[in-house]
């Protein structure tokens, strides 16, 4: 979940936006952002994939596939978040 959390706000920051900004183009809350970029809820696939579309991601991006994984996006062993 970490990972998840790590993606969501590198992403989202990468794309400019505040929380609220995204919590608006996805149609979800501003803690449920909060919450997942925190660790401290898991999240639902339906919700998530708002949160991709909205940030112009796959959900598989979002949720951290490793084999989709895409060029600028964070790797896992790689010093991004």
């Amino acid at each position: 979940m970490a990972e998840l959390a790590q993606r969501l706000r590198y992403y989202r920051k990468l794309r400019g936006l505040s929380v609220r900004e995204l919590a608006e183009r996805a149609g979800v809350s501003v803690s449920y952002i909060y919450a997942i970029e925190s660790g401290a809820r898991g999240s639902n696939a339906a919700k998530l994939g708002l949160i991709a579309e909205a940030l112009g991601l796959s959900l598989s991006d979002l949720w951290g596939d490793a084999r989709t994984q895409s060029a600028d996006g964070p790797r896992h062993g790689s010093d991004e978040p």
